[in-house]
C-alpha cells in the first residue's frame, strides 16, 4: 500500500417513518430487520405515530424493546376519554409514557437526530421540531383531528403532522446519502358492505393522505410499505403482532431481494 491510504466514506443513512396510528407500531418491524442488516440510520424524520416510534429508537430503544413496551402499555383507555369539542380523549396516556421512558423532555436527549413534522394550523403549513422541548413536539405531531386536541406552543396552534405531510422526508433528504421510508398505511380492498364511523373515518383519512406519500416513495432509496396494513385499526392494540411480523418480513425480504445480508451474530 502506498503512502496514504484512504478509509472508504460511510454512507449516512436517513430513515422517515409515516403517521398511522396504532399501525405505526409496525415501523418496529421495520426496525429489527434494518438492524439485523446493519442498516443504522444517522438521521431520522417522522409524522405522527412515526415519529413517537422515531423518537424512542433515536433514544436508543432497541426494537425488542419497544415491543415490549407497547404490548404493556394502555391506550385510548376509558379513563382517557373526555367530551371535549376538540378531541375525544386527551394527551395524559401519552404525556406519562414519554415522563416513563425518556431521560428528559428535550431533543437533545436522542442519540440520533430526530425531526418531528406537525401541522401548524393557523396558517396551514407544516412546521419541524428539531431541537428544545420534546414531548409537546410528539403530542403536536401525533394529534388527529377530533380524537386529540389541538396542542398551543407558544402562540402556535399544531395538529397532526400526518393532515398535510404523512411521510415527512423534506427535512432529512439533504442530510443523508441514502433515503430510507417506511409507509404503514397501505391499503387493502373494502366492499365497504358494513360501514361504521370508524371504519369511513380510517378510509377518507388514508385516501386524502395516500397520494402524497407514494408520490415521496420514488426519492427513496429503500422504500417499505406492507401490503393490506389498513385491515388493522388506527386505533385498537389487535393485530400489532401480525403488524410487527408483517412489517419484518416484508423489509428483509426486501432487503434480501437487494443483496444485503444479515449482520454475524455477536
Amino acid at each position: 500500500m502506498g503512502i496514504f491510504s484512504f478509509r472508504k466514506k460511510q454512507k449516512i443513512i436517513g430513515l422517515t417513518l409515516s403517521g398511522g396510528g396504532m399501525r405505526g407500531v409496525a415501523h418496529i418491524g421495520t426496525l429489527r430487520a434494518l438492524d439485523e442488516f446493519g442498516l443504522k440510520p444517522q438521521v431520522m424524520s417522522g409524522s405522527s405515530a412515526g415519529a413517537i416510534i422515531g423518537a424512542f429508537y433515536a433514544a436508543g430503544f432497541s426494537p425488542q424493546k419497544m415491543q415490549d413496551i407497547i404490548i404493556k402499555t394502555t391506550f385510548f383507555s376509558r379513563s382517557s376519554f373526555r367530551l371535549g369539542t376538540t378531541g375525544i380523549f386527551n394527551t395524559g396516556f401519552l404525556e406519562r409514557l414519554f415522563r416513563e421512558y425518556f431521560p428528559e423532555d428535550n431533543f437533545s436527549a436522542l442519540k440520533i437526530p430526530m425531526y418531528v413534522a406537525a401541522t401548524e394550523i393557523t396558517n396551514g403549513r407544516t412546521e419541524y421540531f428539531s431541537d428544545g422541548k420534546l414531548f409537546q413536539a410528539l403530542l403536536a405531531s401525533a394529534s388527529i383531528p377530533y380524537i386529540f386536541p389541538p396542542i398551543r406552543i407558544g402562540d402556535k396552534v399544531y395538529m397532526d403532522g400526518g393532515i398535510l405531510n404523512n411521510f415527512p422526508i423534506e427535512p432529512i433528504y439533504n442530510k443523508c446519502d441514502f433515503l430510507i421510508g417506511s409507509h404503514v398505511n397501505s391499503l387493502v380492498y373494502d366492499s365497504m358492505q358494513k360501514i361504521s364511523a370508524r371504519k369511513v373515518f380510517d378510509r377518507v383519512i388514508h385516501l386524502a393522505i395516500g397520494n402524497s406519500v407514494y408520490s415521496k416513495a420514488r426519492a427513496c432509496d429503500l422504500f417499505f410499505d406492507p401490503p393490506n396494513m389498513t385491515q388493522y385499526s388506527l386505533f385498537d392494540k389487535r393485530g400489532i403482532p401480525q403488524m410487527l411480523d408483517m412489517a419484518y418480513k416484508n423489509a428483509a425480504g426486501i432487503l434480501e431481494k437487494n443483496g444485503y445480508k444479515r449482520k454475524a451474530q455477536q
